[in-house]
């Protein structure tokens, strides 16, 4: 532990900024934006779902140049360029500029962000990749407590080019730590058999290759449906707050995220450490619909708009930080970790292809009715709960994945 210790800290601080100048700043920021270049907030979120769609089209060969030359040498290049792309936002002329620098910073996200950083994990401590996982998500999980009240603080203070500087300059701390824990060598951490995960456990009955195949589709399908109703809600989460007529407690409820993330993913480490990496899923799925569900209540309910307000937050947040754990725990666990990168970057790719426009299409519909726009992302929460629920079962029921309050162990694919 005390050398998995250094490594989790530096890519926790790496992912804190790199999450909360990417996407935690963009709500915050765009108003003072579209202002500035006279166009409509909807413009800048259809930016940004276009740079998610073209981030997913290039996560596969990302993820497979980290198999190649390993993920501290593309998170280091990453963070250079992300370091330059928000200097030239900062000074861009006019929205086409702007527009651009935009996409070209959604196409190397995944260079710098938790798929890349469990990448890295897993190539450095193959022993203990899901606790070092749960122990990143832990300190990432700040990202959004920090990041929306900074950057409020800071578009007041020095204003959104000020900001995007004062960004770049971050990135280049960055590249500093990447750069510092590429260097490091390969641990194989022996833990305790009582704590032992599913990195260490005995492998079940190999998968065969039409079952590996439809596993990854429903996992993929899941992931995504989930990720895209996360991606709607969080990005608008602050306007949907408002939107309850909650004034300046908005600000308060949505600060819940943050720590509820942090709480589960304590719950993670300790209370559910010996759970298949799927029932965390499940879990997660499950919270995300229901926090969801809440949202349409105040509407029948008004005078428990504060308490759903903060219910939701704080399941939201739940939700969500389980969900980025299962991202890299749930591939491992099925797959095992070699050809990780190229993995995660496939999956990244399905999630970001199907929620690309997710961020635009909820600004879209809840321009015209905020219920309905909830109501729909309801809608994807559920489907992709649904995929994961039919994953679970084909796996149970051909002896893959065993009962689940059994011990979580590791799947190797067949060649």
């Amino acid at each position: 532990m005390r050398l998995t210790l250094p490594l989790v800290s530096a890519l926790g601080a790496t992912q804190v900024i790199g999450y909360g100048s990417i996407y935690y700043a963009f709500p915050i920021l765009a108003p003072a934006v579209a202002q500035e270049f006279a166009v409509g907030e909807p413009l800048l979120f259809g930016l940004l779902s276009a740079g998610l769609l073209l981030g997913g089209l290039a996560a596969p060969s990302l993820g497979g140049l980290i198999d190649r030359i390993g993920a501290g040498r593309v998170m280091t290049a990453g963070s250079l360029i992300m370091a330059l792309l928000l200097a030239l936002l900062a000074a861009a002329p006019n929205i086409y500029v702007f527009g651009g620098l935009t996409l070209l910073i959604e196409l190397f996200s995944f260079a710098v962000l938790y798929d890349a950083a469990f990448a890295l994990l897993a190539q450095k401590r193959p022993g203990d990749t899901r606790k070092a996982i749960t122990r990143l998500t832990l300190i990432a999980g700040f990202a959004s407590t920090i990041f929306w009240p900074l950057s409020g603080f800071l578009v007041e203070a020095v204003g959104w080019r000020g900001t995007q500087a004062i960004f770049a300059a971050s990135h280049l701390l960055c590249a500093a730590l990447h750069w510092g824990l590429g260097a490091l060598p390969v641990t194989e951490t022996r833990l305790p058999k009582a704590e032992a995960g599913p990195d260490t456990q005995p492998a079940l009955p190999v998968m065969t290759a039409s079952v590996a195949r439809r596993a990854f589709q429903l996992l993929a399908l899941g992931f995504a449906l989930t990720g895209m109703a996360i991606s709607a809600i969080t990005v608008h989460l602050v306007e949907i707050l408002r939107s309850l007529d909650l004034g300046e407690m908005a600000y308060l409820a949505a600060m819940v995220m943050g720590p509820s993330q942090v709480a589960v993913r304590v719950m993670d480490a300790t209370v559910w450490r010996n759970r298949h990496p799927l029932f965390i899923a499940l879990l997660s799925a499950s919270g995300i619909a229901t926090a969801i569900a809440l949202l349409l209540l105040p509407g029948l309910v008004p005078a428990l708009a504060q308490p759903l307000a903060f219910a939701f937050a704080a399941i939201l947040g739940a939700g969500a930080g389980l969900s980025s754990i299962v991202r890299g725990a749930v591939p491992v666990a099925l797959f095992g970790a070699s050809g990780l990168g190229l993995r995660l970057g496939r999956l990244a790719a399905i999630r970001n292809l199907l929620g690309a426009s997710a961020p635009f299409l909820f600004a879209w519909a809840a321009a015209h009715s905020m219920s309905l726009a909830v109501a729909a992302a309801l809608a994807l929460s559920l489907a992709g709960l649904a995929a994961l629920l039919l994953l679970h079962r084909t796996l149970r029921r051909i002896g893959i994945v065993p009962p689940i309050r059994s011990r979580p162990v590791q799947m190797e694919l067949s060649a």
